[in-house]
């Protein structure tokens, strides 16, 4: 599973395809891509059986979007978008991924006072999606570190997959020391998800770090 912020459509997509072919993931979850990010990247992995989605119209800004990107070994899959956040998401289900829903989302930044509370309903709406049988993935750009008691009471069913070390990696703003910044960019994976490693990832052209996470689901199903 990979998750990288992509700034608006900014973020270098060659460097970004190569980080995608070192590390092969099943998923790709790419918040503020749109139509043109993702056509414009899909040819530089193409060759190694990738395939892609988008949650917004073509024309349509990139912050108001996020992609999708699945490799071979997902299989068939059904991939909607959805408009329950603030920001259109994407919602896939069936291949690897059975009856689990996997989400790729960017919930609103609580910059001002009425955008914290769009902030709050999206993590809201995350909660309510957190707390479906069988609990799913959420992938994405949340906006809120675990210390954010809106983000904690939104976990439901589910955890996040970051452990150890890789916990005090700052995402965000790469422009900041590792240490310094903040974990914002998150792979929330069913409670029993074992995960096997994690590791974060500078992004040329991009304001957020990426994190690569390798996942075994309660089913036994490897991501």
């Amino acid at each position: 599973m990979l998750n990288a912020n992509v700034f608006t459509g900014r973020a270098d997509t060659g460097q970004l395809a190569e980080l995608i072919e070192r590390e092969r993931p099943d998923f790709v979850v790419l918040p503020e891509a749109g139509c043109d990010f993702r056509d414009k990247l899909l040819p530089l992995v193409a060759h190694l059986g990738y395939r892609g989605w988008a949650a917004t119209r073509p024309g349509a800004p990139d912050i108001l979007g996020v992609v999708l990107l699945a490799g071979p070994r997902a299989g068939a899959l059904e991939v909607e978008p959805g408009a329950d956040l603030r920001y259109r998401h994407l919602r896939a289900t069936g291949g690897i991924l059975g009856s689990r829903a996997l989400y790729a989302v960017h919930t609103t930044a609580p910059r001002k006072p009425r955008l914290a509370a769009c902030w709050r309903r999206d993590l809201g709406v995350v909660g309510r999606w957190t707390r479906k049988a069988p609990a799913p993935i959420v992938v994405g750009d949340l906006n809120a570190t675990l210390d954010n008691a809106p983000l904690r009471a939104a976990l439901g069913g589910c955890v996040s997959a970051v452990r150890g070390l890789a916990a005090l990696v700052g995402t965000y703003p790469s422009s900041l020391p590792r240490w310094f910044g903040l974990r914002i960019d998150h792979v929330l994976v069913p409670a029993g998800t074992t995960t096997v490693d994690v590791q974060v990832h500078d992004v040329p052209g991009s304001d957020h770090r990426a994190v690569v996470a390798r996942l075994v689901l309660p089913a036994e199903q490897p991501i």
